[in-house]
């Protein structure tokens, strides 16, 4: 984890900090060879170089994204319980995003990486 990232962290008010460290440890287990690091201000997981996926706090909301590719249409039945658009699922600290969600997001975002890749 960068600098960056670790001061991203120490800013957030406690819950919001909590929620994002719970999701930022589960997608290191299914991505050890990815990179955390900082993309507009924003903390993403790099693999083989391309943004996988990312999370952010906001005023209102937390957001876990997947900015480039076809996985969130995909997979939209998932999390349709869920505030979503195009590249975003919004969520609240008290009601994180289910954890089986982000693993499924997250392994369907390797495979589309390395599909590209490969």
């Amino acid at each position: 984890m960068s600098t960056e990232v670790r001061a991203y962290f120490l800013k957030l008010p406690e819950a919001e900090r909590n929620a994002l460290q719970a999701i930022s440890q589960q997608i290191q287990q299914l991505m050890p060879a990815a990179d955390l690091k900082l993309s507009r201000g924003v903390p993403f997981f790099f693999y083989k170089g391309k943004r996988a996926v990312g999370f952010r706090s906001s005023k209102t909301h937390l957001s876990f994204f997947i900015m480039e590719g076809t996985v969130l249409d995909s997979h939209r039945e998932l999390f349709a319980a869920y505030d979503n658009s195009n590249t975003v699922i919004r969520f609240q600290p008290e009601k994180p995003l289910d954890p089986a969600i982000i693993e499924k997001l997250v392994l369907a975002r390797i495979d589309e990486i390395d599909k590209k890749f490969t």
